[in-house]
């Protein structure tokens, strides 16, 4: 048994935010008796997949930071050259062999875009966007020349891309990037998305609701994480849970995060990992926060809420997942697989971070930085 190297895996952070509308009906549970040595399979039912614009927020950010209030992320947007090249590193879970790409110019900042350049027109057409590389993993895009009018701020998006994993890991649409054009910048400019896969546990993470753990925990006891030998985060290329990380984070009423999580020393065993939740930890809702990078580059975040009690205290569980779920409104989000997100606005904690992920993933990362409104779609309505 070894402890894991506090070395910290950083990633882009994600959005927090509700998305859609829905109406949940919520079983809740009984008494339950508080357990030490609790065992955590770490094998979600789904997992999300986001390719994350790092660039645009200053480069990766901490995982433990999630949901942190007071973690603001910096928005940077990537500066090119007009008549420029951008490659795009595709993260190599992810197919780009019918990709297409558009750069849309908001001219006069009313959230629409006035100009569309757009690799899926004819090559004559005036705003045709030259696109090089399908297939290969990297996307060389040929920017426009400066037409002397509107403004030097512009949104790339890249789509469709479709995952190369099992059914149980679902990637969402687009890459977007934030770019300005700047005469200083470098002729030829490299961007790498970051690939997140998102999950919970107990419950799917597009339920939109709060999903405690079960078992209660007692203070001051050990916790065993378990990948599983039928864990989907396997095909991320994790052979066990070398490098994890563990934070731990207090939630508030609603079961959102008061702060940053903090880091908790990790005993790694092959697939197995183990820390003690600390004896003085009061008793209440936290979010435990598992966090892995793959040999790929690809990080795995897996949230779980658990509930702490104080040694010999009899303990009650929260709400647990629900046995029925309505949902109205807003359909949610759609993957390139025919998957469709489902919407939970009034969510909070980590079942609102797992919808405002797919609000992030929807957006090309960029929900964060600003909203935008694309063109219409072919049903006739907007994607934000």
């Amino acid at each position: 048994m070894t402890s894991s190297t506090p070395v910290r895996r950083q990633v882009q952070r994600f959005g927090l935010a509700g998305i859609g509308s829905a109406v949940l009906f919520v079983s809740i549970a009984g008494p339950a008796a508080a357990a030490t040595d609790v065992v955590i399979p770490l094998q979600p039912s789904e997992v999300v997949l986001s390719a994350l614009p790092v660039e645009n927020f200053g480069g990766a950010m901490d995982p433990m930071t999630m949901g942190d209030p007071s973690a603001g992320g910096v928005f940077t947007p990537v500066e090119v050259q007009y008549s420029g090249t951008l490659e795009v590193e595709v993260p190599v879970e992810l197919d780009d062999t019918a990709a297409e790409v558009e750069l849309s110019f908001d001219d006069d900042g009313d959230g629409s875009y006035d100009v569309t350049y757009s690799s899926a027109l004819a090559p004559l057409d005036p705003l045709y966007l030259a696109v090089s590389g399908q297939g290969t993993g990297t996307l060389t895009v040929t920017l426009p020349a400066d037409d002397g009018a509107g403004v030097d701020d512009a949104t790339l998006f890249v789509e469709p891309l479709t995952d190369t994993l099992g059914t149980a890991l679902t990637y969402y649409d687009p890459v977007g990037y934030e770019l300005t054009f700047d005469a200083a910048a470098p002729a030829s400019v490299t961007v790498t998305p970051e690939l997140l896969a998102f999950s919970q546990v107990p419950c799917d993470v597009t339920s939109g609701v709060r999903c405690p753990f079960p078992t209660p925990v007692t203070a001051g006891s050990t916790v065993t994480l378990d990948l599983t030998a039928a864990s989907p985060l396997r095909e991320l290329g994790l052979p066990d849970l070398t490098g994890v990380e563990v934070g731990l984070v207090n939630l508030d009423a609603n079961g959102d995060p008061t702060g940053a999580a903090a880091p908790l020393a990790t005993q790694v065993a092959g697939s197995r990992a183990t820390f003690v939740l600390p004896a003085g930890t009061a008793a209440g809702q936290y979010g435990v926060v598992v966090a892995q990078q793959a040999p790929s580059g690809a990080v795995s975040v897996v949230l779980v809420e658990v509930t702490v009690v104080a040694a010999d205290t009899p303990a009650v569980v929260p709400p647990a997942a629900p046995t029925t779920q309505a949902v109205t409104g807003n359909a949610g989000l759609r993957s390139n697989t025919g998957v469709t997100a489902p919407a939970a606005e009034g969510a909070t904690g980590f079942a609102a971070a797992g919808a405002g992920l797919l609000v992030l993933a929807g957006a090309g990362g960029l929900a964060l930085a600003r909203t935008r409104r694309r063109p219409a779609v072919e049903d006739g309505t907007d994607q934000a």
